[in-house]
């Protein structure tokens, strides 16, 4: 690229709800810390996240590619429960979801005004959406704001009420109205917003009216050199995810309720590692002899490394899926289902097999586990898929090119 076709450098000021980590216990921080780090190389970056009292601080790495890095401390989540439950349903009713009850802090409102002052930002960005309720306290700042929807809230809050799987059905529903009508708001407030999925571009624009809704997939770094392809012995799944995400722990369920013992009349051997922060007592209690569940990890890469197979059976929820990413940039064979697979142009049976019912998940284990030559041979063309594919260049053009026409006034 000719010096002149570089982009400019801007300025941002990025708004985030926890501390961007490259080993963060859910994928939106992994890959929230990847985004920063490369934006970073590039603009001038300006980081105010939220961290709560048992959490690690953001990277060192990151914040020293930053030009300045500041924490709030989170609020008590469980401060609104404690108010009880005729308070959080009239929070509700007002339109206030539940995770924008947990997240709202005077002192974070009141740092962002004061960095919004002293920064001058060109563009403020938000990472999730439960950050906007932060927006009028930018007011004064004439910066255009580009709001991230890493999985976006409306739609799949009604998603998991429809399911009939959230606790309750209640407070589940009035959620579902209360994201709707924040969504909504959102729109007034925002001059882009960025997703990942045509699926999720749809589900915005619902919401969106004359807001650009732009779909920018995201990137992924890739490990120098894949993991084993087949694993160690004695054979085992996995799947990892964050259970306080809901598709998260509806699909570590299915898999241990209903797939693993269909795999196990054919594979008695074969034993499941269900990876992943803050897994609830209704999962716990599902561990037995063949079945792991661990709980926070420092590392994935290990069980990685050893797992013979990564599943994951997911059917809620939005946004790509980064475990899906880190499976294929590690070389690894996947059985994912389409919904999992989201946002990803991947050929069934060439670098994912995709399955839906759970007769089909427990057949397609079943086959890639009594067949090693053929699980090699997809783990390899996951992995140069993912090194031609999951790059972030396309990603940083895509949100640059975003910054400039909002800079100039072209969106």
């Amino acid at each position: 690229m000719a010096r002149s076709d570089l982009p400019a450098r801007r300025r941002l000021l990025c708004l985030l709800p926890f501390a961007p980590r490259l080993d963060a216990p859910h994928g939106g921080g992994r890959a929230t810390a990847q985004l920063l780090g490369h934006l970073a190389a590039r603009h001038e970056v300006a980081l105010l996240y939220m961290r709560g009292e048992d959490e690690p601080p953001i990277d060192v790495c990151l914040a020293a590619r930053c030009g300045l890095a500041e924490e709030v401390p989170r609020p008590d989540q469980q401060a609104a429960r404690r108010a009880g439950p005729l308070a959080t349903a009239l929070a509700l009713l007002r339109g206030t979801p539940l995770w924008v009850g947990d997240w709202a802090s005077p002192r974070y409102a009141a740092r962002a005004r004061a960095l919004a002052q002293s920064w001058r930002p060109d563009v403020v960005q938000l990472e999730f959406s439960v950050m906007v309720q932060y927006l009028p306290a930018l007011d004064a700042c004439p910066a255009p704001r580009v709001l991230t929807e890493h999985d976006p809230p409306a739609a799949a809050a009604q998603e998991l009420w429809r399911s009939g799987r959230a606790a309750g059905r209640l407070f589940p529903y009035l959620n579902v109205r209360a994201w709707q009508r924040y969504e909504r708001a959102i729109a007034r407030r925002v001059q882009a917003v960025v997703v990942f999925t045509e699926r999720d571009r749809q589900a915005v624009a619902r919401f969106a009216r004359e807001t650009p809704v732009v779909r920018i997939p995201l990137g992924m770094t890739l490990p120098a050199r894949p993991l084993d392809p087949l694993g160690a012995a004695p054979a085992s799944l996995l799947f990892v995810g964050n259970f306080v995400h809901p598709p998260n722990l509806d699909a570590a369920v299915r898999l241990i309720r209903d797939i693993f013992p269909l795999v196990r009349e054919r594979c008695p051997d074969l034993r499941l590692q269900i990876v992943g922060d803050r897994p609830p007592p209704q999962l716990r209690q599902l561990a037995s002899a063949q079945v792991d569940v661990t709980g926070r990890v420092p590392d994935v890469t290990p069980y990685l490394d050893r797992a013979a197979l990564v599943v994951a059976p997911l059917r809620l929820g939005g946004g790509m899926r980064v475990k899906v990413l880190e499976a294929l940039a590690a070389g690894k064979a996947l059985v994912a289902s389409p919904l999992a697979a989201e946002g990803l142009d991947l050929a069934d049976g060439e670098q994912i097999v995709l399955a839906r019912s759970d007769a089909e998940f427990a057949d397609a284990i079943a086959r890639l586990l009594a067949d090693p030559g053929r699980r090699a041979a997809l783990a390899a063309r996951a992995r140069a898929w993912a090194c031609a594919n999951l790059g972030w260049e396309t990603s940083m053009a895509g949100y640059e090119a975003l910054y400039e026409r909002l800079i100039e006034g072209a969106v």
